[in-house]
């Protein structure tokens, strides 16, 4: 499977403020929208998925209209663009693996055939042999990996994030966060995620996207931004970041072994490269940490 390109220019009135903003992505790229609290980000995804209406603007995938504030108007359903938020929304009635099948199914695929695909995401997601679980018998963390293997089951042509990671704790944050860059990267699906967490930019997105009070006010690689800031939100997102230069790199750790002289750090750079760190028993560092490699 493979993304599609979005072009998109989307103007809604909220009322309380007006959301005009161009975003554009690359086929199989990811790039992130930051931006401080009701500035429009949510608003933004919403058009893009077809629930929210243009009121000027469009949205357009491959070149193909998919919503223009003079029409046409695609259904959500018939867009291929999928928004993932906070909440995993899975049908609590239906077990792990008939919620992923749901979306297959819905589009004509066999039972069967949905249902073993759906076997096959369990275990790219790390929750093989779980797919008999009903939601309620799943942590908050497998069930935003049940979400995620749902999402990505459609194939969409766009897939929105709108911070899927907040509502987790820091070790779970980590390990949604390599799969998601791990997913992401393997089925190069086009993506747009929306965090407050720079580490989250730096570590899954190549661009990022600044917004604020309705408006794009910076954009380029998640580098370019975040070294050269060009207004004072932005100037503290990028602090908390360890400064970066070109002998070094900035790596998050996602996984933690602790051996009888020292203590095995997994960690993974934003273009997927991996090194393990042999450190001395008692450091204090945990899985979704960020660091500096010199």
């Amino acid at each position: 499977m493979s993304g599609a390109t979005l072009d998109a220019r989307v103007g809604v009135d909220r009322g309380r403020y007006t959301l005009e903003a161009e975003v554009h992505a690359d086929a199989g790229e990811i790039v992130a929208v930051m931006g401080p609290s009701g500035t429009g980000k949510s608003t933004l995804f919403g058009a893009l998925a077809g629930f929210i209406p243009l009121d000027d603007g469009f949205v357009h995938l491959d070149g193909v209209t998919m919503d223009a504030a003079s029409g046409p108007h695609v259904a959500p359903r018939d867009r291929g663009i999928v928004l993932l938020g906070q909440e995993p929304r899975l049908f609590p009635h239906l077990t792990a693996r008939e919620n992923i099948a749901f979306g297959p199914r819905s589009r004509g695929t066999a039972r069967a055939t949905a249902r073993a695909d759906a076997e096959v995401w369990l275990e790219r997601v790390g929750l093989g042999g779980l797919g008999g679980r009903r939601p309620s018998e799943l942590s908050g963390g497998q069930q935003q990996r049940v979400a995620l293997a749902r999402a990505l089951a459609t194939s969409p042509r766009v897939l929105l994030l709108d911070e899927p990671l907040t509502s987790l704790d820091p070790e779970t944050a980590g390990g949604i966060r390599a799969l998601l860059t791990e997913q992401l990267n393997e089925t190069e699906t086009t993506a747009l995620v929306a965090t407050h967490d720079a580490a989250d930019a730096a570590s899954l997105a190549s661009r990022l996207v600044i917004l604020e009070d309705g408006r794009v006010t910076q954009t380029g690689t998640v580098r370019e931004v975040l070294d050269a800031p060009a207004t004072p939100f932005i100037t503290i997102i990028a602090g908390t970041l360890p400064k970066d230069d070109r002998s070094s790199l900035l790596a998050r750790v996602v996984q933690v072994d602790e051996g009888e002289g020292s203590v095995a750090a997994l960690a993974r750079t934003a273009d997927g490269a991996e090194v393990v760190l042999q450190l001395p028993i008692g450091t204090a560092i945990a899985p979704g940490a960020t660091i500096t490699i010199r």
